[in-house]
């Protein structure tokens, strides 16, 4: 070996060495923990999806009939619309087998979601078009503006909470102070579900006399703060 090449081995080890030595130290004292704040949340926000389903040989015929109530929903809904958001959802044509083989009947399904936050008002909606159409499902969620008024306090509290936390570990270990090294901040575990209730399964329509009794209920927003802190003895 040459002088030179070896010259060269020597500091390629020192820079190995040294950079090991960085390594080590950059993760020395390091801890990870992690914080959560939770709050109960009103249910505000009323959803109903609603549909008909209509079959026959005609195809066209059945289409005009599913396309009438669906148009006459729409119009009870936007008599109404200054509290009911109106969608329509899936259009669905199928042909009908039996046994394997088709029955030259076609079966047609649209559905319509609404959505209030005036329960009062969209329960006694979904009374009135009952009369053409049948109810697949009714549940209760929370707004995207209150789930988001509330993430904003939580997130406070939740960061609030982290650096309670690191504090007192840094205390426990005998540490003047930290100095955090990653963070994350996400909605923690489950955001909850809507309560639901549904009156129509596997295509069996289920007419109700009067407008269903309701009731909203609350689920849990959660937001979770994790991360890693170095503490710091200087």
């Amino acid at each position: 070996m040459s002088k030179a090449t070896g010259i060269i081995a020597l500091l390629l080890l020192y820079c190995f060495s040294s950079g090991l030595a960085a390594d080590d130290a950059s993760s020395y004292d390091r801890v990870s923990l992690g914080a959560e704040a939770s709050e109960e949340i009103a249910n505000d926000t009323l959803v109903a999806i609603l549909y008909l389903q209509q079959q026959g040989r005609n195809a066209a015929q059945v289409a005009e009939r599913v396309n009438q109530a669906i148009a006459w929903g729409i119009e009870r809904a936007r008599e109404r619309a200054a509290g009911i958001k109106i969608q329509t959802l899936g259009y669905q044509t199928s042909p009908v087998y039996q046994n394997g083989k088709l029955t030259g009947i076609w079966r047609i399904r649209q559905s319509l979601r609404l959505e209030s936050k005036d329960s009062a008002l969209l329960s006694e909606l979904l009374g009135e078009l009952q009369e053409r159409l049948a109810i697949q499902h009714i549940g209760y969620q929370l707004s995207e503006e209150s789930r988001g008024q509330a993430e904003q306090r939580l997130t406070e509290a939740a960061i609030a909470s982290f650096k309670r936390k690191a504090l007192l570990v840094a205390r426990q270990f005998d540490a003047r102070d930290y100095r955090i090294v990653s963070v994350n901040i996400s909605p923690a575990g489950s955001r909850g579900r809507p309560i639901p209730m549904r009156y129509a399964m596997d295509g069996m329509e289920t007419k109700m006399a009067s407008a269903p009794p309701l009731e909203a209920g609350e689920q849990t927003v959660r937001i979770g703060v994790s991360g890693v802190i170095e503490l710091v003895r200087d």
